[in-house]
């Protein structure tokens, strides 16, 4: 519940941040802001139901007839919590987010070394290519998607276990072959689109 702040040192209490009249303390990372444990695997539901409550609590539009320091405060925080929130909710970067936690640095242009890996994604998106031009593109892109749900989860496994082991590289490397899944399967629901709607 937000509270006015009269007066030098006075503070707001919320169930996410304290706000001093100096300046404000968010919490440390985009878990802590919705109440969850820092990990891979995330609670979909409770994410979705606290960002509501949160978006609700700290709307702009709830502070318009307050003081403009305190209207640029719940634009601040809408903010985080709308970034907090599309990190967490999406996996390859909640997975990115965890390894910046543990201080590992990720360069956007990197990509994975496992030749194997790269050429099953080759030979993955050369089949994507084809789906238009078989004799059942609807059937094609059914196996070809389940196939590609099927590797994303077993990456997004071998990251939870390497980051509960504490493996960072073998976590990183994981990320790497996340990123190409996640884009892979983006092409896929994007022909899906294109075929069938």
């Amino acid at each position: 519940m937000y509270a006015g702040s009269e007066g030098p040192g006075a503070r707001v209490h919320t169930g996410l941040f304290v706000i001093w009249a100096s300046g404000m303390k968010l919490q440390q990372n985009h878990f802590e802001i919705f109440g969850l444990p820092v990990a891979f695997e995330v609670d979909r539901q409770a994410l979705a139901k606290r960002y509501r409550e949160l978006q609700q609590e700290f709307h702009p539009d709830r502070f318009a007839a307050k003081s403009e320091r305190e209207q640029m405060l719940s634009m601040q925080y809408a903010a985080q919590i709308n970034e907090a929130n599309n990190t967490l909710k999406d996996p390859v970067q909640r997975a990115a987010y965890l390894l910046q936690l543990a201080g590992v640095e990720i360069n956007p242009e990197q990509t994975t070394a496992d030749g194997e890996f790269l050429m099953q994604q080759m030979i993955l998106r050369e089949r994507l290519e084809e789906v238009r031009d078989a004799s059942n593109p609807e059937s094609e892109l059914e196996v070809l998607s389940v196939e590609a749900g099927e590797l994303l989860k077993a990456q997004e496994q071998a990251f939870s276990s390497a980051l509960a082991a504490n493996a960072l590289d073998e976590a990183k490397g994981a990320l790497l072959k996340l990123q190409f899944l996640a884009k892979l399967q983006s092409q896929l629901e994007a022909l899906e689109e294109d075929l069938f709607d």
